[in-house]
């Protein structure tokens, strides 16, 4: 409270930048002039609320007493609160685009708008589907786009540097205007102030942001074509900010009315300027060269192996390489290939996964016991009211575990056959569909030999009884489907320490007696199978309690499951703040 009190008398006194850059940083930062954007109230006071951020409250205290002068009196509590508003308010400047797939330049103009101190915050937005002339840019699916971007930003960044990812428009049926954006956005959170990122490339002659359209959505069947659309450009440059980024090629000509040039364009628009003379660092990659690329390399190579993916190396996050490869994304004729797979599925709710989880499925594929292990993350559960953390979410730490930890062509991949369903799939429905969708694959489930002990039967296991109608009696809603399921699929049983499984000699492996297709998940040549005692419950424990903990001691890093989970996984719980802990 000292120190707000403190930026808000600074600026009362009338306190300027070089004044304050020479008594807060000691570090040789030249504070001969003001850069541009840093003499007006509003700009000083972010300037001030910087050095508090960056200090702290006792070092901003002592380092700015002497800048005011003696017998200054504490500003009003109606400019404190103007203060704190501000300060609560973050600035979140929104990075749009399809994104497919995002890219190093794209990560690095995002940290380079955070490092332009324009923005406290940068949030891309993947865009929904395309019906105009961009359409061609944006075809693969929102879920995988969204995905790749957050193990982009996840497993690039660090977890406190502030960008982020938002969900808000790729699932929807086709990608908002942006002034539709802004407003949707502004709506679901109103403690941020949203700006929009442009090139000066869509300044030029031919283009006017004034002429830019939303959908009408006040037009019915039967209303003239030409009302779908109405203008809001105009609105929109007149209610959000817009943060220009210099591109070699397309200047703006300024004037000496308007020396920036932006005005002719817009009321706030202005550019995107470094701090302290440094250069803002871009390149000229994009998502069409990746695919241009992706596409060229298949055709010349064998497109069955990972090399294929050679010409882009280094040019997207490993992570987004290997998600690309597993999904066999950008290939224009994908190859077919006539030999079956065998692939285990290893279902559970994965909140979140665990190092554990991605050490078991290794040690299947070690196994030779299938060729693919696919971790299918389930439905909503009405039997397990403490399953909150929302599907995309489970889904989302999925894909950056398997593609963060593994090597691209390692078979291990992440299915959204259920997750994304009303609710969770009874097992043996679940095998099912995957064969439906997957003939040439021959599935197997795995479960642990604590499933087969006294008291469960796999046999008694129910199917949704999709022929039920309301009126039917309750107890017809679900079938009894075990009996087939151990008829029709494989069972690999893991040996877990404490649940043993009786044998006979007409059953030495002991079992026979729960299904005819079971076997033990076995190593080859004498090698021990490989596992742990981590389980998501615990992790969320953990989290419950660092969260006491962190409210207790005002200690927002300290958090009991780091090494525990894929250091992506860790910066996404953080990002997304699941589990209690804090971004």
């Amino acid at each position: 409270a000292a120190a707000v009190d403190r930026v808000v008398s600074l600026l009362a006194a009338g306190c300027d930048y070089q004044t304050f850059c020479g008594a807060v940083y000691s570090d040789g930062v030249d504070v001969a002039a003001a850069p541009a954007g840093t003499t007006g109230p509003a700009d000083l006071m972010h300037l001030f609320l910087a050095g508090l951020q960056a200090l702290g409250p006792r070092r901003f205290l002592d380092q700015t007493a002497r800048l005011l002068p003696s017998g200054a009196t504490v500003a009003s509590v109606t400019r404190r609160r103007c203060v704190e508003a501000v300060l609560e308010r973050r600035r979140v400047a929104v990075f749009g685009g399809t994104f497919d797939p995002p890219t190093n330049t794209h990560l690095t103009i995002a940290a380079e708008i955070v490092h332009s101190q324009c923005a406290d915050e940068v949030w891309l937005v993947p865009s929904g589907p395309r019906h105009d002339r961009y359409r061609s840019a944006a075809q693969t699916a929102g879920i995988h786009r969204y995905c790749m971007c957050q193990l982009a930003v996840n497993t690039t960044f660090s977890h406190k540097f502030p960008v982020k990812v938002s969900n808000i428009e790729c699932f929807l049926p086709e990608a908002l205007p942006t002034y539709d954006l802004l407003n949707s956005l502004s709506k679901q959170h109103p403690d941020c102030q949203f700006s929009f990122i442009v090139g000066s490339d869509w300044l030029q002659p031919g283009s006017n942001l004034e002429n830019w359209t939303s959908t009408n959505w006040n037009w019915k069947p039967g209303d003239p074509d030409g009302q779908r659309l109405i203008e809001t450009g105009k609105r929109m440059l007149d209610e959000y900010d817009f943060l220009v980024i210099r591109r070699p090629g397309y200047d703006v000509q300024g004037s000496e009315e308007d020396p920036s040039g932006l005005k002719q364009f817009g009321p706030r628009l202005s550019w995107i300027e470094m701090p302290d003379g440094t250069t803002f660092i871009e390149g000229n990659l994009t998502s069409q060269e990746i695919r241009k690329r992706s596409a060229i390399a298949l055709r010349l190579r064998d497109a069955v192996s990972v090399n294929s993916l050679r010409d882009i190396d280094g040019l997207v996050p490993r992570g987004v390489l290997s998600y690309m490869w597993r999904h066999r994304f950008y290939n224009p004729n994908p190859i077919q290939l006539s030999s079956r797979k065998r692939v285990a599925i290893y279902g559970g709710a994965f909140d979140p996964i665990t190092n554990s989880h991605l050490t078991c499925v290794a040690e299947i594929v070690h196994s030779q016991c299938a060729d693919e292990v696919w971790l299918v993350p389930c439905g909503p559960r009405p039997d397990k009211p403490g399953l909150r953390t929302p599907p995309i979410d489970r889904f989302c730490m999925c894909e950056i575990a398997v593609n963060a930890v593994f090597t691209a062509d390692f078979p291990i991949r992440v299915n959204s056959v259920e997750c994304f369903s009303e609710e969770a799939f009874a097992t043996y429905d679940l095998l099912c569909s995957l064969q439906e969708q997957s003939p040439d694959c021959d599935f197997s489930f795995i479960i642990g030999s604590d499933w087969l002990q006294p008291g469960s039967n796999l046999a008694t296991w129910t199917s949704r009884n999709h022929d039920w109608r309301p009126g039917d009696p309750d107890d017809q809603q679900t079938i009894v489907t075990g009996h087939k399921m151990l008829e029709e699929f494989d069972f690999l049983v893991i040996r877990r320490p404490g649940y043993g499984v009786q044998a006979t000699d007409d059953d030495p492996t002991g079992l026979r007696q729960f299904g005819p297709r079971m076997s033990w998940l076995v190593m080859p040549q004498g090698q021990t199978f490989i596992e742990g005692n981590l389980s998501s419950t615990e992790i969320r424990k953990r989290t419950a309690f660092a969260a006491r903990v962190r409210d207790a001691v005002s200690s927002k890093d300290f958090v009991g499951i780091d090494g525990l989970v894929p250091p992506g996984v860790l910066a996404y719980i953080r990002r997304q703040e699941l589990y209690s802990i804090k971004f």
